[in-house]
């Protein structure tokens, strides 16, 4: 039978668990009066389940999509809720998972890939970024994570050396979904024709041609 001091224990973790995919950190549960050594009795009960160092999943919760991006992000800033964090200054999620959270693209899936600050050391399998991060305007909200925008993460790409066949699948899949529009994404990429091969006088649509060609694919008319 649970006890009546883990019952209040759960309910007090609920509004942190409603509003953040089940999930919540160590830290944000101490917020809240429940200590680790509680945290740990609830996943010894079942009741929670520990997903990566600090953060719980709460049992018979829906697995939310994404689980290893939610986990890394969460981990950036266990102190605050994931709805005070959507303007992506304690992190944005960028690179190839954005891709997966825009659904572009067929970028191998592995490290999560984040815009952060070198202050706040990366868990395994996370790769922080620590360029010049994406400007509010480069930020869009995807299931209550800050995200770069996918011309924001189409720059980031080729900035980055991405292969230019993968970088031109993700292209075509942002140009089929609205996402992007060729004249605007053309001005932004223009800086990269050089590093993809084409000569100086090469524009911005210039590169998206051949990088769309690279995947096979072609701008609509």
């Amino acid at each position: 039978m649970i006890s009546v001091d883990l019952l209040d224990a759960l309910t007090a973790l609920s509004g942190i668990t409603a509003e953040q995919w089940g999930l919540l950190t160590t830290e944000q549960a101490d917020h809240v009066g429940v200590d680790s050594h509680t945290l740990d009795t609830l996943a010894r009960s079942g009741l929670l389940e520990a997903t990566e160092a600090h953060v719980f999943r709460l049992s018979g919760a829906p697995l939310p999509p994404h689980l290893d991006i939610k986990v890394a992000w969460l981990q950036m800033n266990p102190d605050t809720p994931a709805w005070q964090r959507l303007d992506g200054t304690s992190g944005a999620i960028s690179h190839s998972s954005a891709c997966r959270l825009h659904g572009l693209g067929d970028l191998p899936i592995g490290t999560v890939e984040v815009f952060g600050d070198a202050s706040r050391p990366a868990g395994p399998g996370v790769r922080v970024h620590l360029g010049l991060g994406p400007t509010p305007a480069q930020i869009t909200v995807i299931d209550g994570l800050p995200v770069t925008t996918a011309a924001r993460t189409v720059v980031d790409l080729l900035h980055a050396g991405q292969d230019g066949g993968h970088v031109g699948g993700v292209m075509a899949d942002a140009m089929r979904l609205g996402l992007v529009q060729p004249h605007e994404l053309a001005e932004q990429v223009s800086a990269f024709t050089r590093a993809y091969g084409l000569p100086t006088s090469a524009s911005g649509h210039d590169l998206i041609r051949l990088l769309l060609a690279d995947a096979s694919e072609s701008l609509q008319p």
